[in-house]
């Protein structure tokens, strides 16, 4: 039986995996926008593709737009002074959340101020925890959140990029304040409030309470599904409730699909993955390995709904880092997603029972620092 999904949170919604579609469409709506825009990632590279959002971005501030950019310090280390310095050029509102303490000339693009010995002791005390959300907002009225980060890996093979394999969504109407409000939280420092929509349209992890709700939120969803419970995970270290929410879907009769890269650009994870094969599929899972390319995507499809977004399967987006998704039950968009994630498992290797590797001792040895991962 085909799941009957509620109508729509959003008023609009547009599934993307082509890294170029969203890209471009992402320039035209910045090019175009006449109040706003919000543009945070948690990897901005100044790679070609970089450069053109740097010259949108710009050029947008330049004619009264206000324009405020926030990326993360770690995962846009390599180019993340040069960043700020471009951009706050042009007129630009830049943020650099929790830069490395010894990047000293990053701490000027930080919230707080004050003395840069008290702010290196905090950025050290916070260098665990990052900002791994992806969203660009344009004029309160449309944005997009996914798995796509500002990378020219994102770019098909033809067009200069690595091909990786995501998902994003387009979103219109109203709702999309819900995610203007919790930017300009993040932005200006606010505490740890739970604002409307939380749970019902978007997931967020700003506090702890949110992480909890939402650990729970998803958890709970993946228990209770009567018909599948179908996972792609770039980074699939889950931690002990989430595979135990995985096993007792499959225990509960639910189709449980797992979708994960055969090969990473974190090396290790595939063998720390391994870790759980063996048990998801004697209790019924089936996992297939992506071939053609990098798979970077994150979403979970359930009977009637679609969570997508940053967050994987893992310890760090569990426990450390900020993530932010978006639950989608338009039905037009879950029938998207599943043909989508139909056709990346036949691009992938189906991993049998027999042919699950065993873990070697540097794979051990990682997966005893999992928490961290």
């Amino acid at each position: 039986m085909t799941p009957k999904p509620r109508s729509s949170h959003w008023e609009r919604i547009q599934l993307y995996v082509d890294g170029a579609a969203l890209f471009e469409r992402m320039l035209d709506a910045i090019a175009a926008a006449e109040r706003s825009v919000e543009f945070e990632f948690y990897i901005f590279q100044l790679d070609v593709l970089g450069q053109r959002f740097v010259e949108a971005l710009g050029a947008a501030a330049e004619r009264g737009v206000q324009v405020r950019v926030m990326v993360d310090g770690v995962g846009s280390m390599e180019d993340v002074e040069s960043l700020s310095e471009a951009l706050s050029a042009r007129g630009v509102e830049v943020r650099v959340y929790h830069p490395l303490p010894w990047f000293f000339d990053s701490y000027r693009w930080t919230r707080r101020g004050g003395i840069a010995l008290l702010k290196f002791l905090r950025l050290l005390w916070k260098m665990n925890r990052r900002n791994h959300r992806k969203l660009c907002i344009v004029d309160s009225r449309v944005a997009w959140v996914g798995s796509f980060n500002i990378s020219a890996v994102h770019l098909p093979v033809s067009e200069g990029g690595e091909g990786w394999r995501d998902y994003a969504v387009e979103l219109e109407g109203p709702r999309v304040l819900t995610l203007v409000e919790g930017f300009d939280d993040l932005w200006k420092g606010y505490g740890s409030r739970l604002r409307r929509g939380f749970l019902a349209g978007y997931l967020s992890n700003r506090s702890l309470r949110g992480r909890q709700l939402k650990n729970r939120f998803v958890a709970r969803r993946v228990v209770n599904a009567r018909q599948r419970v179908w996972l792609a995970s770039a980074y699939f270290l889950p931690t002990a409730g989430m595979r135990r929410a995985l096993l007792n879907a499959c225990r509960n009769g639910s189709d449980v699909c797992l979708l994960l890269p055969e090969r990473s650009d974190v090396a290790v994870f595939p063998g720390l993955s391994s870790h759980f094969y063996h048990e998801l599929l004697r209790a019924g899972a089936r996992i297939y390995l992506y071939r053609p390319g990098v798979l970077h995507a994150k979403a979970l499809l359930l009977d009637d709904m679609l969570i997508i977004g940053s967050s994987n399967w893992n310890y760090r987006s569990s426990l450390h880092d900020l993530e932010l998704d978006v639950v989608v039950r338009d039905s037009t968009t879950l029938e998207g997603m599943e043909r989508v994630m139909r056709e990346d498992a036949g691009n992938s290797r189906e991993l049998l029972l027999g042919d699950t590797p065993s873990p070697g001792p540097l794979s051990w040895l990682l997966y005893a620092v999992r928490y961290w991962m």
